[in-house]
């Protein structure tokens, strides 16, 4: 095999790089098992509506959820979706679930107890036809590189949203940082932080061990060294979704893809690392 041939077949989808990834997972928690909880979205406040969403999210166990629509559009839509949730720290959870009622979508929720926040990421994955549209294509087009969708909300929690309303901001206190990524004794990534919209990952160990990829991300701060980190991978159509805490040097998120080739099945496997800070050139 040619050194071009075994470069191509490195590339694998999402389900069979998490196929036996990691070891570091955080173990899911049921803290919110049993509880219900109104998440109120901002997105009326710019056109002064009063149809901002309202989406019950009632945690019927410690993996399942049933939420429904109570304001805005698609009022009265409901479903039941199996959720994970973990927890880096007290009154902050990810919760994480794949949409079922829609194509190709996950949902991940950071839920900021502690403040009465949260902020949504619903990402979508590209159809076949898309996924095989060339980056060139993409940018004579004026699209983006990633063919993978995000859409970022916020929102307030059993209380109704205003403009005063506290946001997890974005930020760039990771620009400039470079970190290694511990998944497991098999697995191991370096990120390295370019801008506020970019930055490089590498598999030092593992399955994709020597590739590498500059990808469209997204950063903000949820806490004091506590931050949601998201990407959209290029080649493979893969949304990754993490929070990471440079207190305790620890990770815990999910990567969002295709199980195989044929665009089928999704996989939406949890991740977790520990975290190594390479360097920081800030």
């Amino acid at each position: 095999m040619s050194a071009e041939q075994k470069l191509s077949s490195e590339w694998i989808q999402v389900g069979e790089l998490v196929d036996g990834f990691g070891g570091n997972e955080l173990q899911p928690t049921s803290e919110l098992s049993g509880r219900s909880l109104d998440l109120h979205f901002d997105n009326h406040l710019d056109n002064d509506s009063d149809k901002g969403w309202i989406i019950q999210h009632r945690f019927l166990s410690p993996d399942t959820l049933e939420w429904e629509v109570i304001n805005g559009e698609g009022q009265g839509q409901t479903s039941i979706d199996e959720y994970r949730a973990t927890s880096l720290r007290p009154g902050i959870v990810l919760v994480d679930f794949i949409k079922n009622s829609e194509r190709a979508t996950s949902v991940s929720l950071v839920l900021d107890l502690n403040r009465g926040i949260f902020t949504a990421i619903i990402g979508t994955l590209p159809t076949e036809e898309a996924t095989n549209l060339a980056v060139y294509s993409r940018v004579l087009k004026g699209q983006s590189l990633t063919p993978v969708d995000t859409v970022f909300m916020h929102g307030s929690i059993d209380t109704p949203v205003s403009d005063s309303t506290p946001v997890h901001q974005q930020t760039t206190d990771l620009v400039g940082k470079s970190v290694l990524y511990d998944y497991g004794e098999e697995d191991s990534y370096e990120h390295h932080y370019l801008n506020p919209n970019l930055y490089t990952w590498h598999c030092v160990k593992g399955a994709e061990s020597g590739l590498a990829d500059t990808d469209k991300c997204h950063y903000y701060k949820v806490d004091e060294e506590l931050y949601l980190f998201v990407w959209r991978e290029k080649v493979i159509p893969t949304l990754g979704v993490i929070m990471v805490d440079f207190n305790k040097r620890k990770t815990t998120g999910k990567l969002f893809g295709y199980k195989s080739y044929d665009f089928g099945e999704l996989s939406n496997g949890p991740v977790g690392a520990h975290l190594t800070l390479l360097n920081d050139a800030r």
